[in-house]
C-alpha cells in the first residue's frame, strides 16, 4: 500500500556531491519506506536504484536557477502529493535504521489531529517542552526560539506552508516562520525527549551534528561512517571544516539595497 506520507530533501544543485551517499544510506537504513521521495532542486535530475526519487527542478516554473530557498520549497509543496511529509536536509546521513512503524504512527497522529508540525531531532526545538496528550511527543513552548526548527522534523505541507515566503533564504526562513507562528496559538509539537534519542532510540538517525557546515564537510560526521559504508567521496572540492579557523572568520555580512528589501518583505 502507498504510504499516506512523502519525503523531502530538502536541497540545492550545488550540493549534488551529497545526494549519492545521502540515497545510499537511505536505502540501507530505511529500507522499508516505498513512498515518493521529493528531492529539491533548481535544474538537476538525479535517480538512484529502487528509490522513487521526483527531482522538483522548479527553475522549469520560475525561470530562474537561482530559485531562493522559501521559493523552492513553495513549488515542491506543489508537487508532493500528500500532506505530510518528513522534512530531511542533503547532509542528514543516517546512520542506523529508522523505526519505520514509529514515523507512521506520528504521522497518523497528525493527520488525525490536524497537527502542523513535529520536531524529529533533539538537536532541533530548544524548549521549553510541555507534556502534551501524546505520550510520544512535547509540546513546543511559544517562548522557544526554535519553536519552528528546520531540522530534521514532519510538516503538513497544507498547513506550514502559510508561513513561508518565497524570497527567504534557510536562514531567513527558520527565523521569521518563527516570528510568524509565535504570534498565533498554533501548536508545535516535537519528540518526547525522553523516549527518543541518539543513537539508539532516535526516529531520524543520524549524527547530532550535519555533515556539511559553512560549505565544508563535518569531519567528525562523515570520514568514518563513509568509510565504514564503503562510499567514496572527493572531499578535497569543499574541503574539512575547522573549527579553530573557520570559526574565527564568519562569513562576511552583505549589506544591500536587495537584502533591506528582503527584510522589510519578511517582516510584513
Amino acid at each position: 500500500m502507498k504510504p499516506n506520507y512523502s519525503i523531502l530533501v530538502s536541497s540545492t544543485d550545488s550540493y549534488s556531491d551529497c545526494w549519492g551517499p545521502f540515497f545510499t544510506l537511505f536505502k540501507k537504513y530505511w529500507p522499508s519506506f516505498k513512498g515518493r521521495i521529493f528531492l529539491s532542486t533548481e535544474t538537476k535530475d538525479f535517480s538512484f536504484p529502487g528509490l522513487n526519487i521526483t527531482c522538483t527542478r522548479v527553475a522549469r516554473f520560475t525561470g530562474r536557477p537561482d530559485t531562493p530557498h522559501g521559493l523552492r520549497l513553495l513549488e515542491a509543496f506543489k508537487q508532493i502529493d500528500t500532506d505530510i511529509v518528513v522534512y530531511l536536509h542533503e547532509d542528514m546521513f543516517l546512520d542506523r535504521l529508522v523505526p519505520e512503524e514509529k514515523v507512521q504512527q506520528m504521522v497518523d497522529t497528525m493527520l488525525e489531529h490536524e497537527i502542523t508540525y513535529i520536531g524529529l531531532v533533539e538537536s532541533g526545538n530548544q524548549g521549553p517542552f510541555h507534556p502534551s496528550q501524546f505520550p510520544d511527543l512535547w509540546e513546543v513552548d511559544h517562548a522557544d526560539d526554535y519553536l519552528f526548527s528546520a531540522m530534521a522534523s514532519m510538516w503538513n505541507i497544507r498547513r506550514i506552508g502559510r508561513y513561508f515566503r518565497p524570497h527567504e533564504n534557510p536562514w531567513q526562513t527558520e527565523y521569521y516562520v518563527n516570528r510568524r507562528v509565535r504570534r498565533t496559538s498554533e501548536r508545535f509539537y516535537t519528540i518526547n525527549r525522553d523516549l527518543y534519542s541518539y543513537p539508539t532510540h532516535a526516529v531520524i538517525p543520524f549524527a547530532p551534528i550535519t555533515g556539511i557546515y559553512r560549505g565544508k564537510w563535518h569531519r567528525e560526521a562523515v570520514v568514518d561512517l563513509f568509510a565504514a559504508e564503503g562510499i567514496e567521496i572527493e572531499y578535497a572540492e569543499r574541503g574539512f571544516y575547522t573549527p579553530s579557523t573557520d570559526d574565527d572568520a564568519p562569513p562576511p555580512k552583505e549589506f544591500s539595497f536587495k537584502k533591506f528589501v528582503s527584510v522589510i518583505k519578511s517582516r510584513i
